[in-house]
């Protein structure tokens, strides 16, 4: 059974294209369809992986390096694809016939937000991870800290509440959910930093 939490955190990574699909296409068809409703559902199933993963492997004594590199990797692209997802759909809400990017030309606001969320947690990530991969290469550990791991929780908690609003069509739920998600943004970039500043103590 020591494959177990492996397979959790593959089957994170296997749902993370299908989440990123239905958010963008449950969006072109408006708020609160059976699209969104299935995103909301996968999502947090996904998300709860994140900690039965980690729990297996505790339980089973199946700690491994290659274990470690998937549940990074799991939250990463779970994260990333839903956010891209909520980017480009966005600005679309309702036009099943809007392009990709055309809807972010046209709104300026969503264009801007965007840009900042995706310079502050998947380009931020990708950051950290390049940087723990060169200490590793000279044998420094980096571990995640507290901080860091409290960031991916609330941005998996704000993605949820986003969701929820959606598929049920609650706008004061997506708008909480709107701003959790900046502060997850905001504590993405703070722990990016201490990590940076971490290399050079």
């Amino acid at each position: 059974m020591k494959w177990l939490p492996n397979a959790v955190s593959i089957s994170r990574l296997a749902l993370a294209p299908l989440i990123g699909f239905l958010i963008y296409t449950g969006l072109l068809q408006g708020l609160n369809n059976r699209a969104l409703h299935v995103a909301l559902i996968l999502f947090i199933v996904s998300a709860l992986t994140d900690w039965l993963d980690g729990y297996l492997a505790r339980q089973l004594d199946a700690k491994s390096e290659l274990g470690g590199k998937l549940d990074l990797w799991g939250d990463k692209i779970l994260i990333g694809f839903t956010l891209l997802a909520l980017w480009f759909g966005w600005p679309n809400l309702g036009n099943i016939h809007a392009g990709i990017f055309s809807g972010l030309m046209r709104d300026p606001w969503a264009l801007g937000v965007g840009i900042f969320l995706i310079l502050a947690i998947p380009v931020r990530d990708s950051f950290v991870t390049k940087l723990r991969a060169q200490l590793a290469a000279n044998n420094i550990l980096l571990a995640p800290t507290f901080a860091a791991k409290s960031k991916t929780a609330m941005i998996m908690v704000a993605m949820s509440v986003i969701l929820f609003g959606l598929a049920s069509g609650t706008q004061w739920i997506i708008h909480m959910g709107f701003w959790a998600l900046i502060v997850g943004a905001a504590l993405s970039i703070w722990t990016g930093l201490a990590y940076f500043q971490a290399t050079r103590a």
